[in-house]
């Protein structure tokens, strides 16, 4: 019988997703049936990914072998960088390619997988360290069990590498149980202010016929709708004079290709949320092992600051989801305030990285600091110059 726990047997091997597609994907599905994951490590989405990338992109498949078994697996991107303009930099990204323009896909819950019947804090830690060859290792979106179960900042032997957090997002999210429990009166467990919010909105909106939320049936009203949602999205972020998240034409042929081979796996949902005159929002989840994971929207916003499109398409979602028993509405990080005020819970999401040589953590962390004070700066000067253009409007001689 083989010792799963003795880190003088665990043996790397690396594996090409562009020529080994079928080999990776046996070895990653025999790891998804032994370790929790979330979506963004499921199969179908990590296989939309790696055929989404150029074949030259520099990508691997790092999977840690005891004897024949395969007991941990992560992917791992490389790019060759000039950091700040002169300094020369191996990145490597877990479970991402590395390059920003394919990266703003936006993993969240990321993590490797590892057999849950073996000590995760060694073998983790040793598996990193193979990969000889690389500056930073970029951690994005990385979840608390990662950080808490891995361990690899804590040991002794991690002292050859420099962990620093570049952000933190609240992950905020509803348990669907906590609604059903309370026989289905959502807004009995929201605060007194934003049932209020609410109920003041659905009046306005069903002067013009009653709410309804249709979810997509087919893959091929799916995609209608989601061009439906493209459209809103990039309308009011064109307002803003912000780039939407659609104006990159590589996350946008990489959603309708996940619509076009998930959907029969009902890995997909498109809710239309609507009265007889108006389209209220359309939501676009993944639902997976129980959950719904909100990852992105386009709502029809009005002039009137009484219509509130984004929470009434999550409040009729909510419920919705709720009435078809899942157990999670995960809104995913971002810690907008319409999030924590419809949640029951959060937890962190971290983006990190590894730096091995201390001389370079130094530097980034120097640089990292200088942002965060320019950055402060700028917002304190916003602020004061939106104090004195109010206190030039309420001025007697300003006032008309």
């Amino acid at each position: 019988m083989s010792d799963l726990n003795n880190i003088d047997h665990l043996n790397i091997k690396y594996y090409n997703p562009f020529n080994d597609f079928e080999l990776v994907e046996i070895i990653w599905c025999s790891l998804l049936e032994k370790t929790n994951h979330s979506y963004f490590l499921s199969w179908g989405w990590m296989a939309n990914w790696i055929k989404s990338l150029p074949s030259t992109s520099d990508l691997r498949l790092v999977v840690g072998y005891i004897e024949k078994n395969p007991v941990l697996a992560f992917f791992v991107g490389t790019k060759k960088m000039r950091k700040y303009g002169f300094l020369p930099t191996r990145i490597m990204s877990l479970n991402s390619s590395a390059d920003p323009y394919f990266d703003k896909l936006f993993i969240e819950h990321n993590s490797i997988l590892v057999d849950q019947s073996i000590t995760l804090r060694e073998k983790v830690f040793h598996a990193i360290l193979s990969l000889q060859d690389w500056d930073e290792f970029i951690l994005p979106g990385i979840s608390p069990e990662f950080l808490e179960n891995g361990r690899l900042f804590s040991n002794k032997r991690s002292q050859r590498l420099n962990f620093l957090i570049d952000e933190s997002m609240q992950s905020f999210f509803v348990e669907l149980d906590k609604i059903r429990a309370a026989g289905m009166s959502y807004l009995q467990i929201l605060s007194a202010n934003k049932r209020s919010q609410i109920r003041r909105s659905i009046k306005q909106y069903e002067k013009d016929g009653k709410i309804q939320i249709v979810e997509a049936a087919s893959v091929d009203e799916c995609r209608t709708m989601f061009d439906a949602l493209v459209s809103l999205h990039q309308q009011e972020w064109a307002k803003r004079e912000i780039s939407g998240a659609f104006s990159n034409n590589y996350l946008y042929q990489f959603h309708l290709d996940l619509i076009s081979s998930r959907f029969a796996n009902r890995e997909i949902q498109l809710l239309h949320i609507f009265n007889n005159k108006m389209t209220i929002g359309y939501l676009y989840n993944f639902t997976y092992r129980g959950s719904v994971l909100f990852y992105q929207s386009g709502f029809n916003y009005m002039n009137e600051n009484i219509y509130r499109p984004g929470i009434v398409s999550h409040y009729f979602a909510i419920l919705y989801n709720a009435s078809k028993n899942y157990l999670i509405y995960d809104f995913l990080a971002g810690d907008s305030a319409y999030k924590s005020s419809l949640s029951t819970n959060s937890i962190p999401i971290y983006w990190a990285r590894l730096i091995k040589k201390r001389w370079r953590w130094l530097l980034v962390k120097k640089v990292f600091e200088v942002k965060n004070l320019l950055e402060r700066l700028k917002i304190k000067s916003q602020n004061r110059n939106m104090k004195r253009c109010r206190a030039r409007r309420t001025h007697p001689a300003n006032r008309g």
